[in-house]
């Protein structure tokens, strides 16, 4: 294991050089101040075509590169399907990819049936939790969705935007469950709506403790909470130093980097963000018919709110007064205070740092850690203007991040700092999606309670507000000493590699991909083995028919090459192949071996690489 958590090391750093200028060369999208003319400008022959990214004719490996950026996973299919159409089209239609109800499946088929079963089995009606179900509802999206692109993003933020299981809303399904569509809905709008649905989002005000914040009371000794006045400064807009439009920080003459914002600025904040509370508990997801409570009163805690309605001003908790923002801004005397936020987020939204701190960040969960300046700043322009004068376009912004040519360009593979280590959570919804995961109930209602023990991670459930892994995180020696960045290496350590190593083992040799049962089943009663879920690997055996040496030498060239498409993206290397072949043309001659077993020894073996590990 030592060897694997080193190979992964080097396959990141190894002989670290950095990619030639752009001015150096065209293709890809490069075209700054290049003009084209051709005999032909129709739409597909438009000479400007034959340069920029629409005029790639992208092949599988490329493809299914893209699509690792882009999705949680993709199947032979989907991979296939996007070689045809080409990446632009493929991302205009998901863009008009119809959503899904994540909790109206929560309200109308999970949490019914759960509740309905418990009741039905003699259970308590105050006394039926509901931890875990977010997950399930997760897993449902994950696995049987069409809008690839919208999931893929959506856990980007979430790991931007963090609200955690790991507080006060640990059994408090309907709110995570909301909050998560909350993003998921707001994954291609506009930046400055989603700051704002996340700013009254109740769960993020319990999560925050900007729900139920009173104002000033000096007699008490009582000031606003600065909670989420801090963390939306720091966190999701703008960062602890001012920053040039490429990422880089300002500094002083002295050479000194500049502060965004100060103590006092965070006061100033935190008094803007008082009087807002929760909406009336009215409803309950799991009990029909059930009434309201009465009315809401200020300071009431989680237990009384409705955990699915934006968060209510109540005046008479409101602090009065003008309040002095970032950038000289100064919000007046005498407003309301949904009036006072809105000119709190407009502060935010139209800050310089946004662009490019959002941009970076993005770029991070979806691209490379390490993203060049001239990366960044390309998608900081994107957010400033998305070329029809509006700012925050967030399909704009993702469009650019995905087909920049630094994320498209193969002359970038080499470069040893390119990249990315998949985080675990990636590489799970990555298998289970290119194996095309199935069961006999056809839902995927997964608690991932030993996957979140053993990887530390699942949506939803950080250790704190700085997310599973910080964005400046340096594992020590290569990275480190370059000034370097890896932020999924954070929770990469020997007890979750040699865990990886196991879990990969359960769901390629043994069948045992999620960890809860599929179908709602009290006790686990009545469950047999053909219910868990299990990887297809239909098309997979089918390429194995022989153990013959001559046959299967040939044969293994076919899977290790479809593997290569469906699991690493064409990065595959020489060595990695060649051990994973030489293993299972000895294993080929054990006297217990069948074709089944060496297609699943391969894909266990091209799992555990570091070809697989790491997105480059």
């Amino acid at each position: 294991m030592k060897n694997l958590l080193t190979f992964c090391f080097i396959l990141f750093v190894g002989n670290i050089c950095f990619a030639q200028q752009y001015q150096d060369y065209l293709g890809a999208g490069h075209t700054v101040n290049v003009t084209v003319t051709s005999s032909n400008n129709n739409l597909s022959s438009n000479g400007i075509n034959t340069i920029n990214a629409a005029g790639l004719q992208p092949d599988q490996l490329a493809a299914s590169r893209f699509l690792a950026h882009a999705t949680l996973g993709a199947d032979y299919e989907t991979i296939d399907y996007v070689n045809q159409v080409g990446f632009s089209q493929w991302l205009d239609e998901q863009f008009n990819q119809g959503g899904y109800g994540f909790l109206k499946h929560l309200d109308d088929t999970l949490a019914v049936a759960a509740y309905s079963q418990f009741v039905a089995d003699g259970g308590l009606p105050d006394d039926f939790g509901t931890w875990g179900y977010f997950r399930y509802v997760w897993w449902e999206s994950a696995m049987t969705g069409n809008d690839l692109l919208r999931d893929r993003v959506a856990l980007a933020l979430s790991e931007i935007f963090v609200v955690s299981e790991k507080s006060s809303l640990f059994d408090y399904a309907e709110g995570q469950v909301d909050y998560y569509e909350m993003l998921y809905n707001n994954a291609f709008g506009n930046f400055r709506d989603l700051l704002y649905d996340v700013t009254v989002h109740p769960t993020m005000g319990f999560y925050l403790s900007h729900a139920n914040n009173p104002k000033s009371n000096p007699t008490l000794n009582r000031y606003p909470d600065e909670n989420y006045a801090r963390e939306i400064m720091q966190l999701f807009t703008i960062g602890l130093y001012e920053l040039n439009n490429d990422g880089s920080r300002k500094t002083t003459a002295a050479g000194d980097f500049i502060p965004t914002y100060d103590s006092e600025d965070v006061r100033e904040f935190a008094k803007v963000f008082t009087g807002l509370a929760g909406a009336d508990w009215s409803r309950h997801a799991y009990e029909a018919g059930a009434t309201a409570w009465g009315p809401f009163n200020f300071g009431e805690g989680i237990w009384a709110t409705d955990l699915t309605q934006p968060l209510i001003m109540y005046e008479g908790w409101h602090e009065q007064g003008a309040k002095y923002l970032l950038n000289g801004q100064v919000v007046p005397s005498g407003q309301t205070g949904m009036q006072d936020v809105n000119n709190a987020i407009d502060n935010l939204y139209n800050h310089p740092n946004v662009g490019p701190f959002i941009g970076y960040k993005l770029i991070q969960r979806l691209v490379k850690s390490n993203p060049t300046p001239e990366y960044i700043e390309r998608v900081s322009n994107i957010f400033n203007d998305n070329g029809q004068g509006i700012r925050g376009d967030m399909q704009a912004v993702i469009r650019a991040i995905l087909m920049d040519s630094e994320a498209r360009d193969c002359s970038w593979l080499p470069v040893s700092h390119h990249g990315m280590l998949k985080e675990p959570i990636v590489r799970y919804t990555h298998a289970c999606r290119a194996f095309n995961a199935y069961n006999s109930f056809g839902r995927f209602y997964n608690s991932a309670w030993n996957f979140n023990r053993l990887q530390e991670q699942h949506p939803l459930a950080s250790p704190s507000v700085f997310n599973f892994f910080q964005p400046d995180y340096q594992p020590i020696g290569d990275i480190a000493d370059l000034s370097l960045f890896a932020p999924e290496f954070q929770i990469f350590n020997s007890s979750t590699s040699l865990n990886y190593v196991n879990l990969v083992h359960s769901m390629a040799l043994w069948d045992w991909v999620f960890d809860e049962f599929v179908e709602w089943q009290p006790n686990h009663q009545n469950i047999v083995d053909a219910d868990y879920t299990s990887l297809n690997l239909t098309d997979e055996f089918a390429l194995i028919t022989s153990s013959n040496p001559t046959i299967l030498d040939a044969e293994l060239d076919q899977l290790l090459d479809r593997l290569d498409i469906i699991l690493t993206h064409g990065n595959m290397s020489d060595r990695t192949r060649s051990v994973i072949k030489n293993a299972a043309m000895e294993y080929g001659t054990n006297q217990w071996a069948s074709s089944e077993w060496i297609v699943r020894f391969a894909i266990y073996f091209t799992m555990i690489s570091p070809d697989y590990a790491i997105l480059k």
